[in-house]
């Protein structure tokens, strides 16, 4: 998977911003920007007509970890262990041996160890949607997640 120079510096807004503005140029209305705040992480769409905030949707830390991952991967999927590896203090190896030890256990295991991971990526959808309906979290079935475009909203 390529690593993206977006990841060296999560904590400048000005950075987070060159990064993913042309990965969501032509998906906003054209009066429209989107604006990140690292520090409440904030996702804001604002008007460049008349400025205005037109929508705002605030983040856990858990689904902006797991969104700039998404963000920082694009077009690439994220593994399953690197996203849980980032919303705990195990390495994505540890991560990965616990997801194949849960396989060999039982097929609900799995999904109990990715829960946390599910349940910040079912925020992440629906706030996204709320600002722009053409960001997709999309499963990539026992392997990870990708961000993806869709043309119907």
């Amino acid at each position: 998977m390529a690593q993206s120079v977006c990841s060296s510096s999560r904590s400048d807004n000005s950075l987070l911003l060159a990064c993913f503005t042309p990965l969501l140029e032509g998906l906003l209305p054209a009066s429209s920007h989107l604006e990140f705040d690292n520090e409440s992480r904030t996702l804001i769409l604002v008007s460049t007509q008349t400025p205005h905030i037109l929508a705002l949707q605030q983040f856990t830390k858990n689904e902006w970890t797991l969104l700039l991952l998404l963000l920082e991967s694009y077009p690439y999927y994220v593994p399953n262990e690197v996203l849980l590896a980032n919303l705990t203090l195990l390495s994505p190896a540890d991560c990965r041996k616990r997801l194949h030890e849960a396989e060999t256990r039982e097929p609900k295991a799995v999904k109990r160890e990715l829960k946390p991971v599910h349940r910040a990526l079912h925020g992440i959808r629906a706030k996204l949607h709320k600002i722009c309906p053409q960001l997709r979290i999309a499963l990539i079935r026992e392997a990870g997640y990708v961000l993806s475009l869709s043309t119907i909203t």
